[in-house]
C-alpha cells in the first residue's frame, strides 16, 4: 500500500497491491479566522416552491427551484464583502462557471497563476476567498434528472452538464480547494475511486482536496482514511 500526501507518494508496507491510502478531514472544527458559508442555507431562503411543485412532474426543471441567478447574486455579495472587509471566507456549494470565473480572476490578480501551464498554485493561507464543491454536484448532471427524479433533488441543485464540466475544470486547475461531503458514503467512495481510475483526477490532487488544502486555509478536524484500489 502507498500513502498519498500533498506532494509525494510513499510506500507504507511491502505489499505491491495497488492500494492507495488518503487522509481526509471528516469533521471540520470551527475556525474564528475563517467564516464558513453554506450556499444551501442562503439559497433555501429563496426557494421557489411553485417550481418545486412543477418539478415533481417534470424533474428536469428542478435546477430552477434554486435559481442560478440567485446563487450568483449571493456568491458575488459574499465575495465582495470578504474583499472589502479583508476577512477570510470559505464558500461551500458552488455550482456555476460564473462563480469560478470570479475566483479565477481573483487568484490571477494576486499572482497565483502559473505562466507555464494553465493552472494555479494557490496559497490558501493567503487567499481571502476559497470555495468547495459538494460531491453530489459533480457526481450527477442535469440529464440525470429524467432517470433519477427526486432522488437527486439537492440544494444546491444539480446543474446542466456544462456547469458540471466547469466544476471539474476548476478542480484540476487548482481553483476549487475541496470536494465537500458531510459524511463519506459508499457511493462517494466508489465515485472518487472511479475518478482516479479513469484519470479524471490525479492522486495528489485528490489528497489536496480531501485534506491538505483545508489545512492550508486554516481548518482542523478529525482525520479519517480512505483506501482506493487502482487495480
Amino acid at each position: 500500500m502507498k500513502k498519498v500526501f500533498k506532494d509525494k507518494i510513499i510506500n507504507v508496507d511491502d505489499k505491491n497491491d495497488n492500494k492507495f491510502l488518503f487522509d481526509y478531514i471528516s469533521f471540520w472544527e470551527e475556525n474564528n479566522n475563517v467564516e464558513i458559508v453554506y450556499l444551501s442555507e442562503l439559497l433555501e431562503k429563496r426557494k421557489n416552491n411553485n417550481m418545486l411543485l412543477k418539478a415533481k412532474q417534470k424533474p428536469a426543471i428542478y435546477s430552477n427551484v434554486y435559481s442560478p441567478k440567485d446563487e450568483l447574486e449571493i456568491f458575488c455579495y459574499l465575495f465582495e464583502k470578504a474583499l472589502k472587509e479583508k476577512k477570510k471566507v470559505h464558500i461551500i456549494g458552488i455550482t456555476l462557471k460564473e462563480e469560478l470565473n470570479i475566483i479565477e480572476d481573483y487568484y490571477k490578480s494576486i499572482g497565483f497563476k502559473r505562466e507555464d501551464v494553465n493552472c494555479y498554485e494557490v496559497d490558501f493561507k493567503k487567499a481571502l476567498v476559497t470555495v468547495s464543491v459538494k460531491i453530489e454536484n459533480i457526481m450527477w448532471k442535469g440529464s440525470d434528472y429524467k432517470r433519477m427524479g427526486d432522488k437527486i433533488f439537492f440544494n444546491p441543485p444539480i446543474r446542466e452538464s456544462g456547469q458540471v464540466k466547469a466544476m471539474y475544470k476548476g478542480i484540476n486547475k487548482g481553483i476549487i480547494s475541496n470536494i465537500y461531503f458531510k459524511k463519506l458514503e459508499n457511493e462517494h467512495k466508489n465515485f472518487l475511486e472511479k475518478l482516479i481510475k479513469e484519470e479524471h483526477l490525479l492522486g495528489i490532487t485528490l489528497a489536496k482536496l480531501l485534506k491538505y488544502n483545508l489545512e492550508d486555509i486554516g481548518f482542523k478536524g478529525k482525520n479519517s482514511e480512505l483506501v482506493i484500489n487502482y487495480s
